[in-house]
């Protein structure tokens, strides 16, 4: 009679642990997803800025450091950047074919090559374009049309117990 007492207060304690965990996770997914895009490869995109046949109508901005570009997008014009590491970009200037032929290109990951993706908001829709070779890219959108582009750079700056040289 008493072991099975025992065995219903740890099943019931294991349930409520299970059951609190759950909801904690739920409500960590859903506040963390709830304002951030996503970006989508697309073959077309990376053409389109490799013959620099890119929307027009989008504003653009790069990430570089020093002469090097890391990054390049593109986001319709009611959204405004939130940075001061993105500089602006000018379509229909000779800077922007210098740019995108100074896109940075990490030869030891595959896929190899800088690769073009369609920039997402959280409701689904197209609202811009990307073109690097970082695979990984939070886009964070805020109030008033603002939006928030964080590149990771780990295979800039080299991960965990590599060096690189620059």
């Amino acid at each position: 009679m008493y072991i099975r007492h025992l065995y219903r207060k740890k099943t019931t304690a294991y349930t409520v642990f299970t059951l609190c965990t759950g909801l904690m996770m739920l409500f960590i997914v859903a506040g963390c997803a709830q304002n951030f895009g996503r970006i989508q490869w697309d073959d077309n995109v990376t053409q389109a800025f490799e013959s620099n046949q890119v929307e027009p109508n989008y504003n653009f901005y790069q990430y570089t450091i020093g002469t090097q570009v890391y990054a390049i997008v593109g986001f319709d014009p009611k959204l405004e950047m939130q940075s001061r590491i993105w500089r602006e970009l000018s379509v229909d200037t000779e800077d922007f074919e210098v740019a995108t032929s100074r896109i940075w290109d990490d030869d030891r990951r595959l896929p190899r090559g800088p690769r073009g993706a369609i920039i997402k908001d959280p409701a689904g829709e197209q609202v811009g374009v990307y073109f690097s070779s970082l695979k990984f890219v939070s886009i964070k959108f805020q109030p008033e049309n603002r939006v928030m582009v964080m590149l990771d750079t780990t295979p800039i700056t080299g991960g965990p117990g590599e060096r690189r040289q620059f």
